[in-house]
């Protein structure tokens, strides 16, 4: 590592990297070493420290669920190159130490509420473990389904290919006996998730497919049939 009292910039960013804990361990322990012997470092530590520090002052503790983790280690994995990494972190710090500071705040409260509505469904906390792709006739893809038995959080993300029916569809879940049980009105072209509980949630774990039907605007059928047409429909695959 070069010497960075050489360079004032440099020195911001020794020091936004050691408020990070972005260095090596060697790194890092001469760093602290440098922050009890050198006053204007160590202020430039303090800085970054306060910086960081008010983007989540206001976000309130919360235990984060085990697969998030995982996720955290595999983004923030060590580069192969060690000088690679240190300049990458210098030129953001000494060129956009706002958005920096505004992406480890982003990273935090992704953290912190890691339950966002999804776009896709690729989010659920305990871990997707069902999925479907109901397809429209001329096997046209309508829609993406996926399942978190653990949570009971079914993800739906349809494509525009129901969109403008003035029918509304309604999701179904098809038992392994043939039956099948409502799961209710949905969103035909936006992507939506929905909490199952109680029953309609073990059904949901043992469905062998999904179905989506079209009714009028207003009604809601029986929860055991669907009194308009079945437009969509795909197998349940277990992960």
């Amino acid at each position: 590592m070069t010497d960075p009292t050489d360079h004032p910039d440099d020195n911001q960013a020794l020091a936004g990297e050691l408020a990070l804990r972005v260095l090596s361990p060697a790194e890092e322990t001469a760093a602290r070493a440098r922050e009890a012997s050198d006053p204007a470092f160590a202020a430039e530590v303090t800085a970054w420290n306060e910086r960081l520090a008010g983007f989540v002052a206001d976000v309130a503790p919360v235990t984060p669920s085990p697969a998030v983790w995982p996720r955290l280690e595999a983004a923030t994995a060590p580069a192969a190159n060690d000088n690679d990494r240190l300049v990458f972190w210098r030129r953001w710090a000494v060129g956009s130490t706002g958005l920096l500071a505004a992406s480890v705040a982003a990273l935090m409260l992704m953290v912190a509420r890691p339950d966002p509505a999804p776009v896709v469904p690729d989010v659920p906390e305990g871990g997707v473990t069902r999925v479907a792709t109901l397809t429209l006739e001329g096997g046209v893809t309508a829609m993406t389904i996926a399942y978190d038995s653990v949570t009971g959080e079914l993800y739906l993300a349809p494509t525009d290919k129901m969109a403008g029916d003035t029918r509304v569809p309604h999701l179904w879940l098809v038992k392994p006996d043939g039956g099948v049980q409502l799961v209710g009105a949905i969103d035909g072209s936006a992507a939506s998730r929905h909490s199952l509980q109680g029953t309609l949630s073990g059904v949901a774990g043992q469905a062998t497919a999904v179905a989506v039907s079209m009714e009028q605007p207003g009604h809601t059928p029986d929860a055991a049939h669907p009194d308009g047409p079945v437009v969509a429909q795909g197998a349940m695959q277990q992960l």
